[in-house]
């Protein structure tokens, strides 16, 4: 014994973590003493115990389950598997094991063995887990940008309908990033009207083609002087489809002819407009061309149509009486894109001169901005602040909202470098603007739940404690699904967030507040099973109640149940049995109280019917835990072990055909009960291990159709019986009884919930030290009264909580 003791003391004091501070359940002594504690309560009670009560079963030989207990025996390692202890112990709470048939150990020896696999967990050093970098789910995604936006929540409902908890995926594949491409496009084009469009270039900076020669544009460039063919171009970013005005200002040198110097303004290679120009250098004209244009880029063109002089003596004239015939136009042909004329053939060519100074576009006149529009846009350019300061400040203040902290420096001029891109293409200024914003809101740092400084700075595997910003998201998005609110952020920017005194007060303002609604969404309605009645299969034929309207009915009847319960901080145990609900006259009629409840909103209702009340007898749960066409009682028994007592059975071998496909008549022929046929299929060796457990709990909750409406007699009309034993020879009569035996079992209750919240707030399955923190949050909320509300507070104060494991 003593040497086995040594083994194991060895093999945790490798493991142990350097700390000055020991967690709760630790020897005040330290990490070994503690460990030697375990090891020798193994060696002299545990051992002994798999020796009497297992290993007739779990041996070499039967190693029945695919485990061998009695070969952990002198496996050194063996004090390190935390999750096989963990289920031997579960099974033995729940008397699953030792089988019904064998020796059962005393209600001493049962809670022994959990107080040494307590123990056994409470030596796992202190770990918050990988850290929660992920992104939000869809929801979250769509309540932020209203949140942040104004946006309708809908413009969100193209992107997949994922959840928050356990087991969350926080990839984005490209399809996913597309989408909210998309998303912010339609966002920010409803919410940012165009300005209008007003551009100008002296002309010397456009490029050009002088002469048959090309000739950059400069950014000093003055005017340009076309002697002779030449043609400058430029770009257009129009930012709405309308009418535009093209603004030349130039001159013309005189020339000996009465034919006015033409310049051609052609847009995508299309003329537009033609102008004389007529002014003398000394005193420049202003020539103006309207046309349409569609929204986006288009090239913008100005050439000389006429750059030859057609000297008078040079022409042929015409014979008389013959006409020099022109071709007829076709109907609504567009007017051919003019070309340098062709010097005369038997004259030198003189050339027109043209000096231009300056183009000018502008745009149809802008609408008002909306008001949201004035909020983003805190800073306009003008005579004292240039456009890309006031795109600084833009980005500054939108960035702190949207990535619910400040923006580091280098984040903001990643910002900046998408507003220069779009600034350089001649975007004006709100659609550069947009484009800026449009980076903001596909960035990871939005998409994403970031550490304060938006970055994974720290060495592989070290911990380090969450930001107040950080902290803030972390507790919004927990309760509210969507962004801090100015009081988190205040707090957060005053790095006071993180005390667990403030911790405390927040959690019970979120509580308090109507979005704390997206809790039962989140958390509530995934673990009650009542997400799934919108596209829960029922037989409509059999179940005609079961409507759209009762579907959501069942559903509100749980969010407001669950709200109640944490709104008004009552006892967790409430969940199993309360005297109250919520109704509405569809739902009435499946509690048999047509005519006491009216109308179609919801409304509380006293229950005098002990049958009644709780999460195990609520419709909606009875209904999602039952087949298409009848009740089944081994889902019922599974949901209560799994959701409210925390025992997750094993799933059935493959072998057993389901209960509807095996014999449904006994030995004389008569048609056997549903609890009949559920007993011959217990009988298999290989079922009844579970369903011992599961199929009591079932047929205590058979009084309820699938729907949920009380009954006295089963489908083919045999009289029920809901009358059980529990293990632990607890015999009950009715669902009253029932909920009163689940309810007792309170500290099963209050583990459980305080388990899946935290794995839900974790997003990860508890494992190793989560499950020694878990089993600590149970016990202090056991102590202070099982309310509601302190499992959530003592969650959010929770070491996990509040620090992070930085993994690579």
């Amino acid at each position: 014994m003593q040497t086995l003791a040594i083994i194991f003391l060895n093999v945790f004091a490798i493991c142990a973590p350097a700390s000055d501070s020991a967690p709760a359940g630790r020897s005040s002594t330290g990490q070994p003493d503690a460990a030697a504690a375990v090891a020798l309560a193994y060696a002299q009670r545990i051992k002994p115990f798999l020796a009497t009560y297992c290993l007739d079963c779990h041996n070499a030989q039967k190693h029945k389950g695919d485990l061998d207990l009695g070969a952990l025996g002198g496996d050194p390692a063996a004090l390190t598997r935390t999750t096989l202890w963990r289920d031997c112990a579960t099974k033995l709470r729940a008397s699953d094991m030792p089988p019904e048939k064998a020796k059962q150990p005393s209600d001493a020896e049962r809670d022994a063995f959990a107080t040494w696999v307590r123990s056994l967990k409470a030596l796992c050093p202190p770990d918050p887990g990988p850290g929660m970098i992920r992104r939000l789910s869809q929801v979250e995604y769509a309540n932020t940008l209203h949140d942040l936006l104004g946006a309708d929540p809908k413009v969100a409902a193209s992107l997949p309908q994922d959840a928050v908890g356990e087991g969350f995926s926080s990839a984005i594949s490209p399809l996913l990033m597309e989408k909210y491409l998309l998303v912010a496009d339609e966002v920010l084009d409803r919410l940012i009207t165009p300005d209008q469009l007003t551009v100008e270039w002296r002309a010397g900076q456009l490029d050009a083609v002088v002469g048959g020669h090309p000739d950059a544009g400069r950014a000093d460039g003055a005017e340009r002087r076309f002697s002779g063919p030449g043609e400058m171009t430029a770009t257009i970013a129009a930012p709405v489809a309308g009418t535009y005005t093209v603004r030349v200002h130039a001159a013309a040198e005189k020339v000996a002819s009465a034919e006015a110097a033409r310049l051609a303004v052609r847009i995508d290679g299309q003329v537009v407009g033609e102008v004389k120009v007529t002014a003398a250098p000394k005193a420049p004209g202003t020539y103006v061309v309207t046309c349409k244009l569609p929204v986006g880029r288009a090239r913008l063109s100005l050439l000389m149509a006429n750059p030859y002089v057609d000297p008078p003596l040079a022409r042929k004239p015409a014979l008389p009486g013959k006409p020099v015939p022109t071709p007829p136009a076709k109907p609504g042909a567009k007017p051919a894109a003019p070309g340098p004329a062709a010097p005369p053939a038997d004259a030198a060519p003189a050339l027109r001169t043209v000096i231009v100074d300056s183009i000018e576009v502008t745009g149809p006149p802008a609408a008002a901005p909306s008001e949201a529009q004035r909020r983003l846009f805190v800073a306009v350019p003008g005579k004292d602040l240039s456009k890309r300061e006031a795109a600084r400040r833009i980005a500054s203040a939108f960035a702190r909202r949207a990535y619910r902290r400040p923006a580091a420096p280098d984040e903001i001029e990643t910002l900046l470098k998408v507003f220069d891109l779009a600034d350089g293409q001649d975007e004006v200024f709100a659609e550069a603007i947009k484009l800026m914003l449009k980076a903001t809101l596909v960035s990871p740092a939005f998409l994403y739940l970031t550490p304060d400084d938006g970055s994974l700075v720290g060495d592989d595997g070290a911990i380090v404690a969450l930001g107040d910003h950080q902290l803030a998201s972390r507790l919004s998005y927990l309760f509210w699904s969507t962004m801090p609110d100015d009081e988190l952020s205040a707090l957060a920017d005053a790095r006071t967030l993180h005390l667990p005194a403030t911790i405390a007060a927040q959690v019970r303002r979120l509580i308090a507040d109507p979005r704390s609604r997206a809790l039962f969404a989140g958390f509530g309605a995934p673990w009650l099973g009542l997400d799934k009645l919108p596209d829960l299969a029922v037989d409509e034929q059999r179940f005609p109640l079961m409507t759209r309207a009762m579907r959501e009915a069942m559903y509100e009847e749980g969010a407001l149940v669950f709200a109640a319960i944490l709104r008004e901080d009552r006892s967790l145990v409430e969940f199993v049995d309360c005297d109250f609900t919520y109704l509405n006259a569809t739902l009435a009629r499946v509690y048999g109280l047509e005519g006491t409840v009216t109308g179609a909103q919801m409304s509380r209702v006293h229950l005098t019917d002990g049958n009644r009340g709780g999460v195990l007898t609520m419709p909606g749960v009875l209904a999602v835990t039952s087949l298409p066409t009848r009740t089944s009682p081994p889902r019922r028994g599974r949901w209560v072990l799994e959701q409210i007592l925390g025992q997750a059975p094993p799933p059935p071998p493959a072998d057993v055909p389901p209960l509807d496909r095996q014999a449904q008549a006994g030995a004389g022929g008569a048609a056997l009960s549903l609890r009949a046929r559920t007993e011959r299929h217990r009988s298999d060796p290989a079922c009844s291990g579970c369903h011992r457990t599961l199929d009591p709990i079932g047929f205590g909750l058979e009084g309820f159709d699938a729907i949920g409406r009380w009954r006295e007699h089963d489908d083919g009309g045999a009289a029920l019986d809901t009358a059980g034993v529990l293990p632990g020879n607890l015999a009950f009569r009715s669902p009253q009884d029932l909920k009163r035996l689940i309810a007792a079992r309170r500290d099963d209750l209050c583990r459980t919930l305080v388990g899946k919240i935290l794995a839900y707030t974790l997003c990860h399955r508890l494992d190793g030290y989560d499950e020694v923190v878990a089993d600590g949050l149970a016990a202090e909320v056991a102590r202070g009264g099982y309310h509601f509300q302190d499992v959530w507070v003592r969650v959010a104060t929770s070491y996990p909580f509040l620090n992070r494991r930085i993994t690579r």
